[in-house]
């Protein structure tokens, strides 16, 4: 009786409810592996409690790949595989989801290979705003092109805070590790998506300092080779002799050697996009700063601020002109 009473209360905690902050995962794929998941007595801790509902969640979404996604299986299946996993909404949910639908063990690397699959789960990250949108960011930002350009398509048009801290880390080298692909695509995201917050990263990373670099790093040589006798041996037999000649060979021409060199990158995608962010959070021109850190820095912290709070009044006063018209338009009518 005790076991049947356990059963009964952990499978109505993890019964499919109303609310719009879980999916219905639970509901359409269990079997007995899940069941007995459910059923199994966990400790009462956070991290005990987490890692119960992970497993619980994974090997649902096992049953899900196994009846929804398989060859075999019907349209009606398919459709309603990816329909709970673009309803997908807790950190826990999406966080199993990427792995299992990302090729976990011997299952298919869905994310990659199915694009159905692809935007159900891109949209399902998008409505959430911590782990969804920092996962679907790094797929924009360091996925192949056809997974980041629907990663890009599936953001929402105002990123949340803890986004936008993944995508400074991108532009400021942090996360990117100073790679200019992934560089120049958090600048295009920052340029649609993003605020004035990620303003001063944006400023630090259009310009990289000049690396002098020091000792042998190339060289060039042109001219020809001449081959000329050095030398000969005797060479002797019967009643015969003769010399075998030693041949060798001379360089004629110049080599040129690079011992020193610089390099200084201007990342103008950056550049432009900080340009865009400026001038959408401020209504003015921005600065003609070109690529000077310090006087943008300057910028940023002495006039920015002004200016920006100008432009939230500008739009208040618009917006409010705006409803008066409507008001009186609507009074006349």
């Amino acid at each position: 009786m005790f076991t049947a009473l356990l059963l009964t209360l952990s499978l109505t905690m993890f019964a499919p409810s109303e609310d719009t902050n879980h999916s219905n995962l639970l509901e359409y794929y269990r079997d007995a592996t899940v069941d007995a998941l459910i059923a199994k007595p966990a400790a009462k801790t956070p991290a005990a409690i987490a890692s119960r509902e992970e497993d619980i969640t994974r090997a649902a979404l096992g049953v899900l790949v196994t009846r929804g996604l398989a060859p075999s299986a019907s349209n009606d299946a398919s459709k309603l595989a990816l329909q709970t996993i673009a309803s997908l909404r807790t950190p826990i949910e999406l966080e199993c989801a990427v792995v299992v639908l990302g090729g976990e063990g011997p299952v298919p690397n869905y994310i990659a290979s199915d694009a159905r699959v692809r935007k159900a789960l891109f949209e399902a990250l998008a409505t959430e705003g911590d782990y969804g949108q920092r996962t679907l960011l790094q797929f924009a930002i360091t996925g192949d092109d056809l997974i980041g350009q629907r990663a890009f398509d599936s953001l929402p048009t105002r990123i949340s805070p803890v986004a936008e801290r993944t995508l400074a880390g991108y532009i400021d080298g942090t996360l990117s590790r100073d790679r200019e692909l992934f560089i120049n695509r958090a600048a295009m995201i920052a340029s649609a998506h993003a605020s004035a917050a990620l303003i001063p990263s944006l400023i630090s990373a259009q310009y990289a300092p000049a690396k002098a670099k020091r000792g042998d790093e190339a060289w060039i040589a042109q001219g020809k080779s001449i081959a000329y006798v050095s030398g000969a041996v005797p060479i002797v037999g019967d009643a015969s002799g003769a010399f075998q000649p030693i041949v060798g060979s001379v360089f004629e021409g110049s080599v040129l050697r690079i011992m020193e060199s610089v390099v200084v990158i201007y990342r103008t995608e950056v550049h432009y996009t900080l340009l865009a962010i400026v001038e959408r959070e401020t209504g003015m021109p921005p600065p003609p700063f070109g690529f000077d850190q310090e006087r943008w820095a300057k910028w940023y912290a002495d006039d920015f601020p002004q200016l920006a709070r100008a432009q939230v009044e500008r739009v208040a006063q618009q917006d409010a002109l705006s409803k008066t018209k409507s008001t009186k338009s609507l009074d006349d009518a």
